[in-house]
């Protein structure tokens, strides 16, 4: 895709968790502006431009026609972050569609952490012993209502529940007495992901959550290779195809 200009050019070369395509059509849209976050580079709303605002009910008029064209050529994007880590014995969608579906509201969501309880292993001796973990979720989105809200969180979980890989870990705990034993199963998933609307070179929507617990496995993008087409077509029907063309990007 093309830049406009040089300095945007400078900003796809900065790190972050979007697809460069993604942050390419921030840079060209002009309701649209990439900023830096401890997280890298992320993109939202100028300011005056975002849901609620005259400047968006003109881009975006709700009428039964614009409807249909909004439909038909919108463009949406899922984007899967590249580092795989571990959520413990806690689904990673369901706790993505837990802290998106709670800390987000009728136009954004709270910036507050959201934390999920979740199940690991400590080494204490010659034991290896259950223990508890708390998984912590940093979420943002700007979209227009709860409905549109009900429909990113949706599309989410249901891309996160397409290449999650689920590893066994057995645990014993050793006494005089005898060993007690038993299994945790892992699941694994993206570090961050987001769903993002544009038409008509307007950037329209996104939510998008980062998540922390432990240090990273490894490339997730590898493990998700396989997985990109189901991916789009698990977001394609939410909505009855609000999401216009689908596509799922791994950063």
């Amino acid at each position: 895709m093309a830049l406009a200009t040089a300095e945007a050019s400078q900003v796809l070369k900065k790190k972050s968790p979007h697809h460069p395509d993604i942050l390419a059509q921030c840079e060209d849209a002009p309701n649209c502006k990439t900023y830096d976050t401890g997280h890298g580079l992320m993109f939202q709303f100028k300011p005056g431009m975002e849901p609620g605002t005259a400047d968006y009910a003109a881009r975006f008029p709700n009428t039964t026609e614009h409807r249909t064209l909004i439909k038909r050529d919108t463009r949406t994007h899922v984007t899967f972050g590249e580092t795989s880590i571990n959520y413990g014995t806690t689904n990673p969608c369901g706790a993505l569609h837990h802290c998106l579906y709670d800390y987000c509201h009728e136009g954004s969501c709270d910036s507050n952490i959201c934390t999920v309880e979740t199940k690991g292993l400590v080494r204490s001796g010659a034991s290896l012993r259950p223990r508890s973990r708390l998984i912590s979720f940093s979420s943002y989105g700007q979209h227009n209502g709860w409905s549109e809200r009900n429909h990113y969180v949706d599309s989410v979980a249901a891309a996160a529940s397409k290449g999650q890989k689920w590893d066994r870990h057995d645990w014993c705990i050793r006494t005089k007495e005898g060993d007690t034993c038993g299994t945790q199963w892992w699941g694994r998933q993206t570090n961050f992901i987001s769903v993002n609307k544009f038409y008509n070179g307007n950037l329209r929507g996104f939510i998008q959550s980062s998540v922390a617990m432990d240090v990273n496995e490894g490339n997730c993008c590898a493990t998700l290779a396989g997985a990109l087409g189901a991916i789009a077509g698990a977001v394609n029907p939410i909505a009855d195809g609000l999401f216009g063309l689908v596509n799922a990007l791994c950063a």
